[in-house]
């Protein structure tokens, strides 16, 4: 390269580095145009001052109403376990459960009696009223438990409980007979209340007479509760108040940092659009990435400060109101949190505040109004809040696992800085910042595409008709999909899946219930879809597919590059498994499918595990999906989209998060190639070796037994042929490189009808949708 081309370059290169100036420019005028809106001050400032005491207040007005309610109960049959206070020597084995009540106040339904539990069996805090009817009083036994029911739905009583007429308490009986009845009403509060009530009183009643009867049997009641088990917390309480904020506060900071960047970016973007002051900073000298640095530094601000005022207010108003309820860890009353571990929030907070800014701005760029904009962030707080939540499960713990999702790690991280846990986290932090930076660095060059992007910032100005949009899809369809048509043909498979194995209550039995179980929705769920959308609309099923045969030096290259991929495949599920362990019930839920497997013939196996999915999962999401994905602006998105719908299409965690690895592989190669038959032959080679290996182990053959031999977790690989057939995949991947000079993975044919879509759309404006 000449000096010239050298300094050229290197110009350009300075011409498009943002400038800090620009930057902090731009980042000043959005500050303020924000902060002169009293909506935006009231937000931010006024109202996480105001909130939390208020909620605090009403907290405290509501804990008055938080005492036990009276209910009102009605016995049926209260002579079998009542005494009358003329029988005051109790002749049964059971001791009495009611007796008779001193009270004149009038009754829910006529005739009824008021009675009370004797005081062994009840205690201080039950609240209920009792009534009841002896047998007979209420006329015809058969209509009496229709007429109970009626009662409990009209909510006469809270609940009712009906003594048999074969339950008897006389000495001659030494066990109850039939059961007690205890009618409620699951939809009502207080039937719910009542019936729990009734259970305990029961319970007691029940027990006392089991103690009576050991003790007149000579059976000493010790061996009834041989010991008494005390829990001992060695946590000072500075540690449990920590640990109690360490769950609690993060989790408050991180949803309020992401409401805090959702708005201020709909404002910033869709709120120009609006106001018509976008395109005036367009057209400004400033570079677009200054523009995106600069609104970008001015969200992020707003998430930090909003996230940081309302902890501070929940922090101080939750503190004083919890020790004045006497809540807190271990039943003790709050006291002061410690606030120098909670500055460790700070280290989650900056970076998870720039990438939920980054996300936000570039999602708000493509909406046209801020009422839009609210709309299409709506779903990306859905999809993120699992990320938030999933730290607060129980037993989720900091982990090189936990530490390699975003989001989730960081909280982890956090969480263990404020517990003291210092060289767990240390040891976690290469990863979790690893992960955080990389998602940090790819939300902000999506945020800068869709501001360099003028048809994601002014496209799209009519109004979307139905018909119109169906006339488009019939009149002017190419010979390969769209990457509209491919990324809803992979949603719609998606959606499909997950319905169809919800459909399925129970594992099959046997071979023939599990061939319909893989095959249906492989051919129905799966297939049938892509077939349908490739032959509806497009006007080449070969093209649309990407059914296109390559080379013969590819085909020199693929055999290889699939039998040498299949070591480093079950390594990565073992690397996977051991990160994200299966549950003991999902490992013996599938116990039945790997035998069934076993026991089979091995072509049914190969048919139905390798050529069936082969088929159909290489020809939708790297046929149809792909073609369509790859038209667009990033073969690499692409990749990436269709290998995350590849690997979330197979359902399970482990299975999925593989899937989606190799799915990145197949996708490269079906770039390369242009075609989806060299990966549908690593894919079938992939399965049908990995349904093989145990087969392959057992037979007497020394050649293979040097390469695949049984292990003590089952049929594994040599680790000599693991290591070589690392670079046999390197060597591969490269020849394949040499071998496809073009790499676009777009039929050239495909491009022409572009082409000539896109002048018929010019000629004829009327096409426009």
């Amino acid at each position: 390269m000449s000096a010239s081309s050298k300094a050229k370059r290197k110009a350009a290169l300075l011409a498009d580095r943002p400038r800090l100036r620009s930057i902090g420019l731009i980042y000043a005028r959005e500050m303020r145009d924000q902060l002169r809106d009293r909506r935006t001050l009231f937000t931010i400032v006024v109202l996480p001052m105001l909130l939390y005491p208020i909620v605090g207040m009403l907290l405290m007005q509501i804990a008055q109403f938080t005492r036990a309610h009276t209910t009102s109960v009605c016995v049926l049959g209260v002579e079998r376990v009542a005494a009358t206070s003329d029988e005051a020597n109790w002749a049964g084995t059971m001791p009495p459960l009611l007796r008779e009540a001193d009270d004149d106040d009038a009754t829910p339904v006529r005739e009824a009696s008021t009675y009370e539990f004797v005081p062994d069996v009840v205690s201080t805090d039950e609240h209920l009223r009792l009534y009841g009817y002896r047998t007979g009083e209420l006329g015809d036994p058969k209509k009496v438990r229709d007429r109970a029911r009626q009662w409990v739905r009209d909510g006469v009583f809270d609940c009712v409980v009906a003594i048999e007429d074969n339950f008897r308490l006389d000495v001659d009986v030494e066990v109850p007979t039939e059961t007690i009845e205890l009618y409620y009403n699951v939809a009502s509060d207080p039937s719910m209340v009542a019936r729990d009530r009734i259970e305990r009183i029961l319970n007691r009643w029940r027990g006392g007479w089991v103690r009576d009867r050991l003790q007149d049997a000579g059976v000493e009641l010790s061996v009834l509760n041989p010991f008494e088990i005390e829990g001992v917390d060695i946590a000072p309480e500075r540690t449990r108040e920590t640990a109690f904020w360490s769950k609690i506060l993060p989790f408050i900071m991180l949803v309020w940092a992401m409401t805090g960047a959702f708005y201020p970016a709909i404002d910033l973007v869709a709120g120009e659009k609006e106001r018509g002051t976008l395109e005036t900073l367009l057209c400004s000298p400033a570079l677009r990435g200054e523009i995106v640095w600069g609104k970008l530094g001015a969200v992020m601000s707003f998430s930090v400060l909003t996230a940081t005022l309302n902890a501070c207010s929940m922090l101080m108003t939750s503190t004083l109101v919890f020790h004045q309820m006497g809540i807190g860890p271990g039943g003790a009353a709050m006291g002061t949190p410690p606030l120098a571990p909670m500055a460790w929030l700070l280290v989650a907070l900056i970076p998870l505040s720039a990438l939920f800014s980054a996300l936000a701005l570039a999602v708000a760029a493509m909406a046209r109004s801020s009422k839009e904009g609210q709309y299409y962030l709506m779903p990306l707080m859905m999809l993120t809040l699992p990320l938030v939540m999933l730290p607060m499960l129980p037993g989720t713990t900091l982990g090189i696992g936990t530490s390699l999702i975003p989001v989730t790690g960081m909280f982890l991280l956090v969480r263990s800085l404020i517990e003291g846990q210092f060289w767990d986290a240390i040891a976690h932090l290469p990863i979790v910042t690893m992960v955080t930076g990389t998602c940090l660095v790819l939300a902000t060059r999506w945020a800068r595409r869709q501001f360099e992007s003028e048809s994601v910032l002014f496209g799209d100005g009519d109004q979307w008709e139905l018909g119109a949009w169906v006339r488009h899809l019939w009149r002017d369809r190419q010979r390969a999909a769209t990457p509209a048509l491919g990324l809803g043909c992979g949603l719609i498979v998606l959606v499909a899946l997950f319905f169809g194995k919800l459909a399925v209550r129970e594992l099959p039995q046997d071979f023939s219930g599990l061939t319909k179980v893989i095959m249906l929705p492989q051919i129905g769920l799966i297939l049938a879809p892509t077939l349908l959308m490739a032959t509806m609309m497009t006007t080449s099923l070969k093209s649309s597919l990407r059914i296109h045969w390559p080379s013969w030096r590819v085909w020199s290259v693929v055999p290889v590059l699939a039998l040498a991929l299949h070591p480093l495949h079950i390594q990565l599920a073992g690397w996977v498994n051991t990160l994200y362990p299966m549950s003991p019930q999902a490992l013996e839920a599938m116990t039945p499918f790997a035998e069934q497997i076993s026991n089979a013939s091995w072509l049914s196996v190969i048919f139905l595990l390798a050529i069936v999915p082969a088929v159909c999962e290489e020809l939708t999401f790297r046929g149809f999906v792909f073609g369509g994905l790859a038209r667009g602006s990033s073969p690499l998105r692409a990749i990436l989209v269709t290998s995350i719908m590849f690997g979330v299409s197979h359902g399970v965690l482990q299975q999925s998060i593989t899937a989606s690895i190799v799915g990145v592989v197949l996708g490269w190669v079906a770039l390369r190639t242009g075609s989806v038959l060299p990966g549908m032959l690593i894919h079938f080679t992939l399965n049908g070796m990995s349904v093989s290996m145990e087969r392959i182990a057992n037979l007497d053959r020394p050649v293979l037994n040097d390469i695949i031999y049984n292990g003590m977790d089952g049929a594994q690989y040599h680790p000599v042929y693991s290591a070589v057939s690392v670079a046999v995949v390197i060597a591969c991947l490269m020849s394949l490189h040499r071998a496809t000079r073009s790499g676009t993975g777009i039929n050239p044919l495909d491009a022409i009808s572009d082409r000539l879509v896109g002048s018929a759309r010019l000629a004829d404006p009327s096409t426009a949708t």
